[in-house]
């Protein structure tokens, strides 16, 4: 039996029977927020689309349970049903969630009937309160509209909407604020707390974002060339960083004060995850002749905090 709603373990996937993301390990509890953050090629979304058992997505190696049932064992069909019965995802592209030219609200109850969840009675209702919560508040003129003609960010409020509808138990999202206004995304944050706080849904959200990371995470996992190369609470995480790509990211951040950020140089590889040897060691400010050769796994921090620096291992 499975101690969390959702457990990963040694997870190996990728787009072809080349790896994009390997040796993926953690468990969610109910109610918990994971936030997997890292740059653009990271991984970060290959990780969400094998949860969903997306079709272009290979399971190479590892497990993947969905409370007691061993997901990664079966069919990619059965796979897919139990997984969209219980998952549900926002992706950062909106056109990934809708067709352009059918109306919300014809796509809304097919998405609802198929789920078992559609009440033509309070169907309205429903629908008027949902959008409110992302500040959709002309919510009947926004139903009938097709998404084309729409702006991106409001088609990322409305996917973000029908996403509350479904209410399942966990809930996976890929920038879930990134084309929102700087308000509506507090809004959407919000809203992403209170789901955990009074429903109890379990959340993976990827972000560029660290103040969003802050702000709703309990864990922050940090991805780079396709693995996980720190993963903790977020508080620790973001305080006392055990990886020199961690601080790399939290140097990058604006600050209030005004003084000028440290820029990272270079970007995280394209060719995936290597067999051996530290990915970031080309761009690492502390990286020896020794993080070439040495296999780096997560090792524990203490405190359920876990970082994968070859440097600091050898060192330890």
């Amino acid at each position: 039996m499975n101690d969390g709603i959702l457990s990963v373990s040694r997870l190996s996937v990728g787009y072809t029977d080349r790896p994009a993301a390997t040796d993926i390990s953690f468990t969610l509890q109910k109610g918990e927020i994971l936030c997997l953050v890292g740059e653009s090629g990271c991984g970060k979304s290959t990780v969400l689309k094998a949860l969903m058992a997306a079709p272009e997505i290979q399971l190479l190696g590892g497990s993947l349970s969905l409370g007691d049932t061993v997901l990664s064992e079966l069919p990619l069909k059965e796979r897919r049903r139990i997984c969209c019965e219980r998952m549900g995802i926002v992706f950062q592209s909106p056109e990934a969630t809708f067709n352009p030219i059918r109306s919300y609200r014809r796509q809304f109850i097919e998405t609802l009937k198929s789920h078992g969840r559609y009440d033509r009675a309070s169907f309205e209702n429903q629908v008027a309160e949902a959008f409110a919560k992302v500040e959709l508040n002309d919510w009947k003129r926004v139903l009938n509209e097709c998404p084309y003609a729409l702006s991106g960010g409001m088609n990322q409020r409305v996917a973000l909407a029908l996403a509350l509808l479904l209410n399942q138990e966990i809930l996976l999202c890929d920038e879930p604020t990134s084309a929102l206004d700087a308000t509506i995304q507090l809004q959407v944050a919000q809203e992403l707390k209170k789901l955990r706080d009074e429903r109890g849904v379990t959340q993976i959200i990827v972000t560029h974002n660290l103040a969003l990371a802050r702000f709703l995470a309990d864990r922050i996992g940090v991805m780079y060339a396709g693995r996980l190369v720190e993963l903790g609470r977020a508080g620790d995480v973001l305080r006392e960083p055990g990886h020199p790509y961690t601080e790399s990211l939290i140097e990058a951040v604006p600050r209030l004060d005004g003084e000028m950020p440290f820029g990272l140089p270079g970007s995280p590889p394209m060719t995936g995850p290597s067999e051996i040897g530290c990915e970031f060691r080309e761009r690492c400010p502390v990286a020896t002749d020794g993080c070439a050769g040495r296999c780096c796994t997560l090792r524990d921090l203490g405190g359920e905090h876990f970082a994968s620096c070859c440097g600091k291992e050898a060192a330890g």
